[in-house]
């Protein structure tokens, strides 16, 4: 039998003596109905190592997030001390700036009912007077944080006493990793004091932090990605990962190597909780998000084993007859092998006379080790005609469809469109695409211009079709060609194209009958269609009138500009999916083009919605690169995906850019490896323990070389019966993903400050749910994190100032709005998480190591700090990957040798700040810093632009603050203050559920 039949892991039995917590008097300043008493005296001074006392209930915050232990360690239990207890041992100071388990335990007595509770991070906020500067090497405190009004969120805080608080002497290396400039005081702009605190707007009062003075919390103490990643990545990073140990799955930011032993690379499903609760009511009490995010063609790293192919033959692959759910190895064998049970019905089926195999004593058949299929939890299978949709498979045929209007000439996006796709199809004047691919081209404005490109012909032929409204091939050959045949001819004509439109003054542009040109050329076989627009559809009966409205801007009205304008493009949308024609739109105007519209048929048919604002020759490096990675990654077409999941569950709802055929069936007219999706599920009856819970992601596609297959991923889980097991086995990177799909369908109906609300309220929820059922023992005045949920707060933080869901600024208006909800609705976890929270490393003082290559291929990156002014240093550079952009900030008292070095100028003053490349000079630190870009570029599927900002010198530094995750923007206060408005939140929760 190779079903895993593990039974629900439980959390291990022992408690660890608590230290004593004395109840601390408060200050002469008296407390206010529903305000707790600050305590503003010095703190004791506590040996190395020690652990201070814990202010008892009614005490300030002092906010607690424990680590989860490493792998085989005992789960940390938490339970009251009493009176007057001593620990029982001093610990040894630890490597972080917070408390970690330690890898070894002595034995511990059997759990109780009453204990079980999940693994906890401890977390300490430290209160700094005002102008101090802290030393990089400097020790922390452990102080309190100031507790927040729990009803009235505009209620004065108590005036605090300024008193030296004593430094306890606890190490703290994680100051200590980053350079020792990321410690020093702010650039000049200040943790709070940004660009963009200066707008004028106003927070909700719900979520506006205490106004009277009060103790600065340390940010350092708040769980951050950075530590976190930086943490999993010494874990998993470069290690193979065995895909059936579920009790910690690496995060989506971790460079690990998965190695299939049945379960799928988490690369391709993620569940939110990887310990399924048995019942509803049980998933109801944690407040968790129930679903999967799937990336069924993520790209693999080149050290996994690639995805095997089956070919059973005309047979097709084995499947159970009433779920038709496909063979795993998660199906259990019996009868001697004449028989198989469905991992996901439990239905008896059975074994075609030519799949047999005998089974040996514990139940496993005999071939297994030969079978792919039931050895690997992600397989494809070669399907026979009978799996074919109403068109045979061919290779992959593409048309791109070139705006030639006055807009596009005189911007420049004719001549960056046309140098971009001759360098994608070509190198050295040979094609780069698989045998068997065709491609054709058009050009268009108030008319539509095909080309016949046929190898016969010494060059292109121009037929013009002015009949918009009735849109047809004027050509029967010659249109699709074999681009390895036709290369002269193509060539030619992309070199001609920018000439010959040189001179075109029509303003006028037609969208939808270009992409109805392609569809009826691409009617019979299905494709891809690229199309560059300039400007808003202005000609036609399908033309589209202005109608950004600034006025309607954070108002409940603004959501009518996330809606179609004209349901005819909807319709078109669903014409492409009905012929397997997948839609990329690539937007680059001057002015506002309604993305709301033009990108529907994009979101139906599974493509992609480029959205370059302002383009300029500038950047026609990100459209070379960005068409190049479009074209080449693993794509697939005339798709149909379904997710299957045991008895007791069921899918619910679906997220992510396709239609909706049927309540199971997600049509995907294209698919390509930087697409997810994600799935919302629901109990429908108790799970049963003595079995896993299974999940299987079937897709079935025609793939770029025209061979139609299922690819399949398979999930197999536990089911348990305790919360606190639900909170341990906890995906953050999932759960945000999911998070933030509902905010994103909810923005369409709702208004921004309810969305925004929503997501904080879930937030409150989940770490209620956890605060209440497995860490009641605590003190009420301290914030409990579940470890596997700290991030959570951090990510909710960042989607809220995201340009999905943030207030309107300068740089956003309700494309840029509408364009990053349609991105984020097809991004995978990874792409999703970095964009939530970027990545920034300095480039000035980097240690030895870091700019090197190893045997690999990697560059070493320096350490990452977290995304706030506070940690610029005037004197630094730095460069911040936002997954889309790379910013580099200069501080105005960076050295003269530095400016030198990169940029080849002597003075801060002389460098361009619109250069599109860096300058690759001559010495060592130019190298390093070329190396550093190019491996960021490599691990992101978006072109990384580069944008030079200099402090206090250039209007781009307002942009750049947008994305200091930590800090204040237009809407949304700092993470600090959330933090804060979380916990005061949580408290009153408390008291809710205590007076019911």
């Amino acid at each position: 039998m190779n079903t895993d039949q593990r039974p629900p892991m439980g959390v291990p039995a022992h408690q660890q003596a608590a230290p004593p917590r004395p109840n601390i008097p408060a200050t002469a300043t008296a407390p206010g109905p529903h305000l707790p008493a600050i305590n503003a005296r010095p703190m004791p001074h506590y040996p190395a190592g020690a652990i201070p006392p814990r202010p008892a209930y009614g005490q300030p915050l002092r906010p607690m997030v424990r680590p989860m232990p490493p792998p085989g360690a005992p789960t940390p239990v938490v339970a009251p001390s009493p009176p007057g207890a001593r620990p029982a041992q001093q610990p040894q100071p630890m490597p972080s700036n917070v408390a970690t388990a330690p890898a070894q335990r002595p034995p511990q007595p059997p759990a109780t009912a009453n204990n079980l509770v999940a693994p906890m991070q401890n977390m300490h906020i430290q209160q700094q007077q005002p102008g101090a500067q802290k030393h990089p090497h400097s020790r922390r405190v452990y102080p309190q944080m100031p507790a927040m009004p729990s009803t009235s969120p505009q209620a004065p805080m108590p005036q605090q006493p300024q008193q030296q608080q004593q430094q306890q002497p606890m190490a703290s290396p994680a100051s200590t990793a980053a350079s020792p400039h990321t410690r020093t005081a702010s650039a000049g702009v200040g943790y709070t004091q940004g660009p963009y605190t200066h707008t004028g707007q106003h927070l909700p009062p719900e979520l506006r932090p205490p106004q009277q003075p009060r103790p600065r919390i340390d940010p350092d103490q708040m769980p951050a990605p950075v530590q976190v990643r930086e943490q999993d990545q010494l874990v998993f990073g470069d290690k193979f990962f065995g895909t059936i140990e579920r009790d910690r799955v690496p995060l989506a930011t971790t460079n690990y190597i998965g190695l299939d032993q049945g379960n799928c690379n988490p690369r391709y499903m993620r569940a939110t909780v990887d310990k399924i609760p048995y019942s509803k009511d049980l998933a109801d009490l944690s407040k968790l998000p129930l679903g999967l995010v799937v990336q069924p063609l993520a790209k693999q790293k080149k050290e996994e084993v690639w995805i095997q192919v089956v070919n059973h033959g005309e047979e097709g692959p084995v499947r159970c007859n009433r779920c038709r759910a496909y063979i795993n190895p998660w199906c259990t064998f019996t009868q001697g092998g004449s028989r198989f049970i469905c991992n996901i019905c439990s239905h008896v089926n059975e074994v075609p006379s030519w799949y047999f195999a005998n089974i040996d004593m514990s139940g496993r058949r005999v071939d297994a080790d030969q079978k792919p299929e039931l050895r690997y939890g992600s397989v494809e299978f070669a399907v026979p005609a009978e799996y074919n949709s109403a068109r045979s498979p061919t290779a992959l045929h593409y048309i791109f469809a070139i705006d030639v209007s006055a807009q596009a000439v005189q911007s420049g996006m004719v001549q960056a469109c046309c140098d971009a796709l001759e360098k994608t199809l070509f190198a050295n004047g040979t094609s780069r695409l698989p045998a068997g691919v065709k491609v054709g081209i058009l050009t268009f404005d108030r008319t539509v211009h095909f080309y016949n490109l046929s190898s016969s012909l010494s060059q292109a032929q121009m037929l013009v079709v002015s009949d918009i409204d009735d849109m047809f091939i004027p050509l029967q050959h010659g249109f699709l060609v074999d681009p390895a045949e036709s290369t002269s001819v193509i060539t030619d004509l992309l070199q001609s194209i920018p000439h010959m439109y040189k001179d075109n003054m029509r303003p006028e542009s037609v969208f939808t009958s270009a992409v109805r040109g392609a569809l009826t050329a691409l009617n019979d076989t299905g494709g891809q269609v690229f199309v560059f627009q300039s400007c808003l559809p202005n000609h036609g009966a399908d033309m589209l009138r202005p109608r950004e409205d600034k006025s309607l801007y954070n108002t409940d009205k603004e959501k009518q500009l996330f809606n179609l304008q004209n349901d005819t493009y909807k319709a078109l949308g669903d014409a492409c999916v009905d012929k397997a024609v997948c839609v990329h739109t690539w937007l680059l105007p001057s002015q506002n083009v309604d993305v709301a519209t033009l990108g529907v048929i994009s979101t139906m048919t599974g493509g992609d919605v480029r959205y370059y604002p302002n383009f300029n020759g500038n950047e026609s490096n990100k459209i070379a690169y960005q068409l190049d990675h479009d074209v080449h990654r693993e794509t697939g077409y005339d798709g149909v995906a379904r997710i299957r999941c045991s008895d007791g569950l069921q899918v619910i709802d679906h997220y992510g850019n396709c239609r909706m055929s049927t309540y199971t069936d997600m049509d995907l007219a294209g698919i390509d490896e930087d697409k997810a999706f994600a799935a919302v599920l629901k109990h429908d009856s108790k799970l049963d323990f003595s079995r896993n819970v299974c999940f299987q992601c079937a897709l079935l596609y025609t793939t770029k070389t025209g061979e139609r297959r299922v690819r399949v991923h398979n999930l197999s889980l536990t089911a348990t019966n305790q919360i606190a097991d639900v909170f341990r086995t906890g995906d953050v990177d999932a759960t945000i993903s999911v998070m933030a799909r509902k905010a994103i369908f909810d923005s369409k109906h709702k208004s921004r400050r309810d969305v925004h609300k929503k997501l904080t309220d879930d937030c409150v929820a989940i770490l209620t749910a956890y605060r209440t059922n497995c860490a009641a023992t605590t003190s009420a005045g301290q914030l409990i994190l579940p470890e596997a949920f700290k991030l959570l707060p951090i990510y909710a933080h960042g989607l809220m100032r995201s340009q999905a869901l943030r207030g309107v600024g300068v740089d956003v208006n309700s494309d840029v709005r509408v364009a990053a909800m349609m991105l984020f609705n097809g991004l995978g976890v990874y792409e999703l998480v970095s964009t939530l929270y970027p990545r920034m490393i300095p480039v000035t003082n980097m240690p030895e190591d870091c700019g090197a290559i190893d045997l690999k291929g990697h560059v070493k990156l320096p350490p990452m700090i977290r995304t706030s002014y506070e940690r610029l240093d005037s004197k630094g550079a730095y460069l911040l990957d936002t997954s889309s952009d790379l910013y580099f900030w200069l501080g105005n008292r960076v050295s003269g040798e530095f400016i030198q070095h990169v940029f080849g100028v002597h003075t801060l003053d002389e460098v361009d700040v619109n250069m599109a490349l860096l300058p690759l000079l001559d010495n060592p630190l130019s190298e390093k810093i070329h190396d550093i870009v190019r491996q960021l570029q490599s691990e992101r599927s978006r072109y990384l632009q580069l944008r030079i900002v200099r402090q206090d010198k250039d209007p781009q530094e307002f942009v750049f603050s947008t994305w200091m995750a930590e800090d204040r923007n237009a809407e949304v206060q700092t993470y600090v203050d959330y933090m804060c408005v979380l916990h005061r939140k949580i408290q009153d929760e408390m008291k809710k559920n205590k007076a019911l």
